[in-house]
């Protein structure tokens, strides 16, 4: 009779924790994935943060954290990970009641981009690990890899001759915020700069001195299409960089600088357009949008993309600086009557040790080859 009740209170007993198990395994679990950096830099080191707390009574003897990565963020830890065409990542957890578990995995960016993780699956079991519980989780883990910086050695002199482009076809401006004094109006003057206190003072008109500031306006144009059938990608990624680059060099110069691009933008398959600016703000919105350039997506033709620019813009204080591997006829017309229509313009030339340079500088034109292993 004993061995009857016991057998009778094992069966209670495992088909309580099944009933129990099925019910509230996954109440008041909480798995989350992050990654501890908004951003790192194209080639460096991140950190991805596994969080799992488990706010019940109820154990959880096998916990299996699933979630797939994009394959260029490789993890170092290499144990329970398949790489194909992405990166899928697992790991296994024994989570007691009312206990909170952190992990960490380190990864290295191999490519600059915006990665998302944005789903997360788990499983389980119940305390005789036979019947299998499993559920999706929802995920907002994002990372920008900014583009890395080109050879700061090499790109020192093609900067300092676009500086001195800069210097010779900077403008001066009347500053309405810069106060110098005040002198006697001149029929030349303007109505609004007439300073009317001190013209009741005096009995006769005086009008305010104001300083003079300059103005100057660089355009970063970056070209990523392909010019044969051939698609080199390493001449796109290092025309991104040098843009990045020179995007930092005009900023620590403080001049203000734009960056358009016909290569679309992952999120909202828009082309690229930064708008001339300054500050740090400005800057990181410029490295964001070229860590989302996507470069599969069909671009449209960049002679078609400046004719259109010229367009639109109307600032004959900018001067265009032009990144471009591609030498395609049409790009070189259009390219070519934007720097005669504004008095002159560079043509950053990224190539191959091996190719050809079709183009050449010209009176409003600049070309300076940058090459490339």
């Amino acid at each position: 009779m004993k061995i009857i009740l016991i057998v009778l209170g094992a069966v209670c007993i495992y088909q309580l924790q099944r009933i129990l198990y099925r019910k509230y395994w996954n109440k008041n679990l909480t798995v989350e994935i992050r990654f501890t950096q908004h951003a790192i830099w194209e080639r460096e080191e991140g950190e991805l943060c596994e969080t799992i707390v488990n706010q019940k009574w109820l154990p959880l003897p096998m916990l299996r954290v699933k979630f797939e990565a994009d394959r260029h963020l490789d993890f170092m830890q290499e144990e329970n990970l398949a790489v194909t065409d992405r990166c899928y990542k697992h790991d296994i957890f024994t989570v007691m009641m009312f206990q909170k578990i952190t992990r960490k995995l380190n990864f290295r960016a191999d490519r600059r981009g915006f990665y998302e993780i944005k789903q997360i699956s788990i499983d389980s079991t119940d305390l005789f690990m036979e019947r299998h519980l499993d559920k999706d989780v929802a995920c907002s883990a994002s990372i920008y890899v900014y583009p890395r910086q080109a050879d700061p050695g090499r790109l020192l002199i093609p900067f300092q001759k676009m500086m001195g482009e800069v210097l010779t076809r900077r403008y001066a401006y009347e500053d309405p915020f810069e106060f110098q004094g005040i002198r006697p109006y001149e029929p030349f003057d303007s109505m609004r700069d007439i300073n009317w206190k001190a013209s009741a003072r005096t009995g006769e008109l005086r009008t305010n001195l104001h300083g003079y500031t300059v103005r100057q306006e660089v355009c970063l144009l970056l070209n990523l299409e392909s010019e044969t059938m051939m698609d080199y990608k390493q001449l796109k990624e290092e025309s991104i960089r040098l843009v990045n680059s020179l995007a930092e060099m005009f900023f620590v110069q403080g001049i203000p600088v734009g960056v358009y691009s016909n290569a679309k933008d992952l999120l909202t398959g828009r082309e690229m357009e930064q708008l001339p600016g300054g500050g740090g703000q400005h800057l990181t919105q410029i490295r964001e949008s070229l860590a989302r350039l996507d470069l599969s997506q069909q671009m449209e033709e960049f002679g078609t993309f400046l004719k259109k620019h010229m367009e639109d813009s109307g600032n004959t204080d900018m001067m265009y600086v032009m990144v471009s591997s591609s030498q395609r006829p049409s790009a070189r017309e259009q390219f070519q009557q934007l720097c005669s229509a504004y008095t002159g313009g560079v043509w950053l030339l990224p190539l191959y040790s091996w190719m050809e340079q079709k183009v050449f500088s010209s009176p409003d034109l600049s070309v300076m080859r940058w090459d490339i292993e």
